[in-house]
């Protein structure tokens, strides 16, 4: 599955490949895709709409910090808390 990720003034993001939306809060979001894991950082974020048919996702806020992890590096989060919290 194709995965692709378009941003929009830091304030409305849009992802395809989207497997599945493992956690969320107004302040992080983690996806799965078949590449690994994302996680979407910022304030007030909302997801918009998902779309679990064609994997299509849309967040609006404000978007700090936008990052994968997973397959490629055995699930430990790059960032400040994956170093904190091995």
């Amino acid at each position: 599955m194709e995965q692709n990720v378009c941003l929009f003034s830091r304030r409305r993001m849009e992802l395809t490949g989207i497997e599945e939306v493992e956690s969320f809060s107004d302040e992080q979001i983690t996806l799965k895709t078949e590449m690994g894991m994302i996680a979407v950082d910022g304030r007030g974020l909302k997801i918009e709409r998902f779309s679990t048919e064609n994997g299509e996702l849309n967040i609006i806020g404000e978007f700090d910090s936008f990052y994968y992890y997973g397959k490629k590096d055995s699930g430990d989060k790059k960032g400040i808390f994956g170093r904190i919290f091995k």
